[in-house]
């Protein structure tokens, strides 16, 4: 037989009951603010104690001597506030065994039911129904919870969630709490007080305000932890050579010999940025500066995209301007112009070679562009007759749309620029508070709309499971399936690939692991649509 219930309310009298049990069992935790700080605490000791001692290791090995305690506390504490949601839903989780919770002697279900309702207030439940072995707590903010009548006693589940994301899960797990020490106050009234009760309504309800009690020491360390991050990551992780893939520090023979890459290019164009992608298994560094033409005066971005190698070396793929792709005649003038710029601003005699290969190149023109064909998906605009609707007000814009519209290297009509525009809305988009004209303005685009949208989540799945994690991609992917969804009115069986929904309702994943499965099976039925990796 099962424990009955004991309450821990962080005092001397329930830890030293609680050290003759094992993770709390038979215990329900009191939800105020010392038994919250005690039971976290006392879960993540040895978390805690393996950070210090993992910062002072590292300070004492890279050197840093009188810092590596400070740095060991840092550690501690980003471990404390990574591991303390983890602690939350262990201990205050319904599917946590928590002993046994009979009814009060002599007491039938129905009484307690009646006794229940005629106690129970808490003003983020709108609603609770009963049947015959079961009570159900309805709140909108909240969730859905359950208490049953078992052969073990009371249990409590949680039924639904409003939120499926990892970060507010604990929050329903704690709100479960306080609804089961409500039901232990009515019938239980000599072990938890109706006045303890309150104190854990008041908590919980700041609880969810801030997802975290912000007590002054905590936002000191947070915050002491943070820069200190920023200092020592910074360089390491958002530095031109880390962006670059090591491009940047690297050195091109189109220009001047001892100059490296970043050197030339920062020497000739304001605002420089570099970034890289992958693509088809080939990984591809991104380097976007502005200048000013000399032919019309006017401020134009260069982008300049170079392919990695297996052996680590690296190639210029392609040239844009102004996002257009030049050919390589083009291509060959402007490196010519860079590396002259460099040589005449460090007095360096200028090399001429490139120019000796301009006739050339002229001549072999046809070739040149043939070859540049293989750039990375970016296909010139496909110019498009259109018919003009002179019944409505569309004309304008449908000719615009036919400017937009490029056709893919797989002959797949895409609007990449559409595209765009929907992963934006995706972004900023609140369920349920579309606005009419923004439905319209997608359906008017048809079947377009359709492809652009499937090609803007192929995208950000794609890049986001590379760029963040597998979890941070299915969200994503969430987002854009509700996104459709009212953009149609929940009136389409999802034209564009109807596999994504028996993905969407089969999956709720847990783990990194699991959402990987997911995050593959979503970019494997993409792909087998044709969608493809867009730039905007």
């Amino acid at each position: 037989m099962k424990e009955r219930f004991e309450i821990y309310d962080g005092s001397a009298e329930a830890k030293k009951a609680k050290g003759k049990s094992k993770n709390l069992s038979g215990f329900h935790p009191l939800f105020t603010a010392s038994a919250r700080r005690s039971i976290a605490l006392d879960g993540l000791k040895i978390w805690l104690l393996l950070g210090f001692v993992v910062g002072m290791v590292t300070g004492v090995a890279t050197g840093a001597g009188a810092v590596s305690v400070f740095l060991g506390l840092l550690i501690a504490a980003v471990i404390y506030f990574g591991f303390r949601d983890d602690v939350y839903k262990k201990v205050y989780g319904p599917e946590h065994d928590r002993g046994q919770l009979p009814l009060p002697e002599g007491m039938s279900w129905e009484e307690a039911v009646d006794r229940i309702r005629r106690g129970f207030a808490n003003p983020d439940v709108e609603q609770v129904t009963d049947t015959a072995d079961a009570m159900t707590f309805y709140s909108k903010k909240r969730g859905t919870y359950q208490l049953k009548n078992t052969a073990d006693g009371l249990k409590l589940t949680i039924l639904t969630k409003p939120s499926k994301r990892s970060k507010k899960e604990y929050l329903y797990a704690v709100f479960s709490s306080v609804l089961l020490s409500q039901v232990i106050a009515i019938l239980y009234p000599e072990k938890i007080s109706a006045e303890q009760v309150e104190e854990e309504k008041a908590a919980v309800r700041k609880l969810f305000g801030a997802h975290k009690m912000p007590l002054l020491i905590e936002l000191a360390i947070t915050a002491a932890f943070v820069a200190f991050a920023v200092y020592m990551l910074y360089p390491a992780l958002y530095s031109d050579n880390a962006r670059s893939k090591g491009v940047s520090d690297g050195y091109l023979s189109t220009f001047p010999a001892g100059a490296t890459v970043d050197e030339v290019l920062d020497d000739f164009f304001a605002n420089g940025k570099w970034e890289n992608y992958e693509q088809d298994g080939v990984t591809f560094v991104h380097y976007s500066g502005e200048c000013v033409s000399t032919q019309t005066g006017e401020k134009v971005i260069v982008g300049i995209y170079f392919k990695l190698n297996d052996d680590s070396s690296f190639e210029i793929d392609r040239m844009t301007w102004n996002g257009e792709t030049m050919n390589l005649l083009k291509q060959n003038e402007v490196l010519s112009e860079i590396g002259d710029s460099y040589c005449k601003d460090h007095g360096i005699a200028s090399s001429n070679a490139l120019e000796g290969s301009l006739d050339e190149l002229e001549n072999a023109l046809s070739d040149a562009l043939a070859d540049s064909s293989s750039s990375v998906s970016m296909a010139e605009p496909e110019s498009e007759t259109y018919t003009e609707d002179t019944d409505s007000n569309n004309s304008a814009q449908t000719a615009t749309r036919s400017d937009r519209k490029v056709v893919s290297t797989n002959g797949m009509d895409t609007y990449s620029e559409l595209s765009g525009e929907i992963s934006v809305d995706v972004s900023h988009y609140e369920i349920g508070k579309m606005p009419e004209n923004v439905k319209e303005y997608y359906l008017s685009y048809g079947s377009d709309f359709d492809t652009a949208w499937l090609n803007a989540l192929y995208t950000d799945v794609y890049e986001y499971s590379g760029k963040y994690s597998n979890q941070v991609a299915w969200e994503r992917f969430t987002e854009y399936m509700v996104f459709y969804d009212e953009v149609v009115d929940y009136n389409n069986e999802l034209a564009p690939a109807p596999a994504l929904y028996d993905v969407y309702y089969a999956y709720d994943p847990a783990t990194e692991e699991e959402a990987a499965l997911c995050v593959d099976d979503v970019i494997q039925i993409a792909e087998e649509r044709g969608a493809e990796i867009q730039i905007w």
